[in-house]
């Protein structure tokens, strides 16, 4: 066999990956952004990643990996961000998100600047979704609801959601976890 133009300059790709289980997850705030939803409604965008314990930096590992693959064009991993709408009756939710980074980071206060968010750290309640690619069955790990730290000792990891739109049992409602245009997030 001849040796494939290109072969030294590729990336490997072995399959072997490390999946974020469902669970109850003290984050820390890598960014946040106002964006604009496929709907119109406005929705504040949480980049998160896991701030301590055996997933520790998990999104930020799968980030420069992917920047090793992609270069400029990388993304943040999906799983790893939280969108809250707070137009109508998104706001109570909004009110109670920020509540509960204020309530775990003390001394901080909510001042209207997304900037501050930075480095603040929250609880947050990862669950699996799963999703077709291929014709194939597959799991996804993504944040789906914030808690104050404390407040995550009593929260019950949310259970799986299926294909169909169903769930097992938790509720979502409330939370806008709508889809922006990738090329609106700076992560």
């Amino acid at each position: 066999m001849n040796k494939i133009q290109g072969y030294d300059e590729a990336q490997a790709y072995t399959g072997e990956s490390r999946a974020l289980p469902a669970g109850k997850y003290i984050c820390e705030i890598k960014g946040a952004k106002e964006v604009k939803a496929k709907t119109g409604k406005k929705q504040l965008v949480l980049q998160l990643d896991i701030a301590e314990g055996e997933y520790k930096d998990f999104y930020s590992d799968q980030f420069s990996k992917t920047i090793k693959e992609k270069g400029t064009e990388a993304k943040w991993n999906n799983g790893g961000l939280f969108r809250q709408g707070y137009e109508g009756k998104q706001l109570p939710f909004f009110k109670g998100m920020i509540t509960c980074i204020e309530e775990s980071n003390e001394g901080y206060e909510w001042n209207w600047d997304e900037k501050t968010l930075k480095g603040k750290k929250i609880g947050v309640l990862f669950g699996r979704e799963q999703y077709l690619m291929n014709g194939q069955k597959k799991w996804a790990t993504k944040a789906r609801a914030v808690r104050s730290i404390k407040g995550l000792e009593m929260s019950e990891i949310p259970q799986d959601k299926l294909l169909d739109g169903s769930t097992s049992g938790f509720d979502t409602s409330g939370f806008d976890d709508e889809d922006v245009s990738e090329e609106d997030l700076p992560f």
